[in-house]
């Protein structure tokens, strides 16, 4: 194979790139004979080569270019299988190196050879991004800066008027870093939910990997977790008893839960034989009520006095009685994943099944976790239809958010919880910002060494669809990190004062329900004449984001909070 360079000039003035979605480009192929075209992804690991199209001399495909490609090109005959083709049939196997959306490539196969050229180069897809991306990150910046000017300009008289008093520095001021985290997490889910401008970046990794997209549902639960303690234990100061903090905690849960079942029939309608029984919310309500409750009932007050050489593992040690009951639901789920023999599917698989391994393990998506969700949701009918290893790996419908994933979103909420207690048992800035780090530091190594810092073959690999051991440790070290730098600079220092993200950041139940009720009404959702540029697509899922955002603003003026 080989590959040359043709000017563009006129030589596109055929295609009609309207006709192209986002990411995709033209391939225009010439053969002096009948051809088959394969192709295959780099996204669908193990997986065979899959048909494209039967080719008589010439032909015009619209291929994607979301994702790597891999060709190869066979010579037709009466006996060649589309699904096994004959080796001895190949021609060539070709990669394009600079593949790109609206790229227009020609693919020339003569005398036994393949020769791919490049008609037009494809556009840029990241500058949009960049350019739009350092205009928000400049107007943040003005914006912070004014409000830093005001603040420090003015006396407390001022903003509070002429008959109020100097607050009390000892009492204790609510945590800004832990709003403006739940409030980016929010912000940039309802971007992702709104497409985010169609870049893979911002997208939910196929299965195994992390992306941005894959990192803020876990936050969502991470962040939950820490605030369970400093609730439970301030409603422990007021004298509040332990069995009624149950029972709201208990009323919390259903109702979380109800609100996500609602949800899922937005879209589906609310047809009882397929209607989705679990979802973001319903994992929610179910890791809340178990990881509260043990906190309610289990999590206790020891005084080491500052002078102890076991002062430094106080908020541990109030939390040691769970901290067993961790381990075993650790063991238990790595065991069940990696070790319990189940029908039809070997122990330890942990694949998307389908096309992968040339369909050996077609029937076995997700191993453990997609069998026994069937079986306790009462087959697949009541699964997500529409994840994306459906479409790139030919599998069945498999639930990222099941019931089976609870277990290990447990112990995921449980390091939340274990940075709450550091907020509770140290209220020097210094030992919590340093215990935040070390916590990261050690997650982050165990999600490196589970992995082996890869993507594909590691010992439990990076999966948010699993809901993987590593996954929760490698998000949670990156929720340590993030939560640490935010509370410097916003609580400590004051440089940043979390606006815009403070605002949703304190409503965020009631933004994710009306994102997922009206993302798809005027005029959080609109379209105007081809929307096939990331350009477009980043604009629209800005402006959506954007709008919530002022909403949560406009709630936070009327002093309107949901609180379940």
């Amino acid at each position: 194979m080989s590959w040359f360079e043709i000017p563009g000039g006129d030589a596109t003035k055929h295609y009609d790139f309207s006709k192209l979605k986002v990411d995709e480009a033209y391939l225009k192929i010439t053969a002096n004979d009948q051809i088959r075209l394969f192709s295959l992804s780099d996204e669908c690991y193990k997986c065979p080569f899959t048909f494209v199209n039967s080719i008589n001399r010439t032909s015009l495909e619209r291929l994607s270019t979301k994702y790597g490609l891999s060709w190869r090109v066979y010579r037709a005959g009466e006996n060649i299988s589309d699904t096994y083709p004959d080796p001895e049939s190949l021609i060539c196997e070709v990669r394009p190196k600079n593949l790109g959306e609206f790229g227009v490539y020609h693919l020339n196969v003569k005398n036994e050879t393949c020769d791919i050229f490049t008609i037009s180069e494809p556009v840029n897809i990241y500058k949009p991004l960049l350019i739009i991306l350092a205009a928000l990150l400049f107007l943040c910046l003005i914006w912070n800066l004014i409000s830093l000017i005001i603040s420090k300009c003015r006396t407390p008289k001022e903003w509070m008027g002429d008959d109020a008093s100097i607050p009390d520095r000892k009492k204790k001021v609510r945590i800004k870093a832990i709003d403006t985290f739940r409030g980016i997490c929010i912000a940039l889910m309802i971007f992702v939910n709104s497409g985010a401008g169609g870049y893979t970046i911002f997208e939910h990794t196929t299965w195994n990997g992390l992306y941005i997209a894959d990192t803020l549902f876990p936050w969502f639960m991470w962040i939950m977790g820490v605030c369970i303690p400093i609730s439970i234990n301030s409603q422990l100061k007021k004298k509040i008893p332990r069995i009624k903090i149950f029972l709201s905690i208990l009323r919390r849960s259903i109702l979380l839960f109800l609100i996500g079942l609602s949800l899922n029939t937005v879209v589906a309608g609310p047809d009882l034989e397929h209607i989705r029984i679990f979802g973001v919310l319903q994992r929610f309500g179910v890791v809340y009520l178990v990881v509260a409750s043990l906190v309610t009932f289990f999590m206790i007050n020891i005084s080491l006095g500052k002078d102890e050489l076991f002062h430094v593992l106080k908020d541990i040690l109030n939390l040691a009685f769970i901290w067993v009951s961790m381990v075993f639901i650790v063991a238990l789920h790595v065991y069940l994943m990696f070790f319990y023999p189940f029908s039809g599917c070997p122990a330890g698989y942990v694949g998307p099944g389908g096309v992968q391994y040339n369909s050996k393990f077609e029937k076995c998506t997700g191993g453990f976790a997609g069998y026994i969700d069937k079986i306790i949701l009462f087959g697949e009918d009541h699964l997500y239809q529409r994840l994306g290893i459906m479409e790139v790996y030919k599998t069945g419908p498999f639930d990222p958010e099941g019931p089976f994933g609870c277990l290990i979103s447990v112990f995921h909420a449980f390091l939340g919880v274990q940075a709450g207690a550091i907020v509770i048992n140290y209220s020097d800035w210094k030992a919590r910002a340093k215990r935040w780090l070390i916590w990261g530091v050690v997650t982050g190594i165990a999600a490196l060494v589970l992995c082996q810092g890869r993507t594909e073959g590691g010992w439990i690999p990076i999966n948010k669809s699993l809901w993987s051991l590593s996954y929760v440790l490698a998000t949670t070290s990156l929720g340590f990190f993030v939560l640490t730098i935010i509370y410097v600079i916003v609580d400590v220092n004051g440089l940043w004062s979390g606006i815009p993200f403070y605002y949703p950041g304190m409503n965020a139940i009631l933004l994710y329900a009306g994102h997922s009720v009206a993302h798809n009404m005027f005029p959080w959702h609109w379209s105007y004449g081809p929307m096939n540029t990331h350009l477009m697509l980043t604009v629209e899922a800005l402006w959506g984001m954007l709008l919530w955002i002022l909403i949560s603003y406009w709630l936070h003026k009327q002093e309107f909070y949901l609180a379940l």
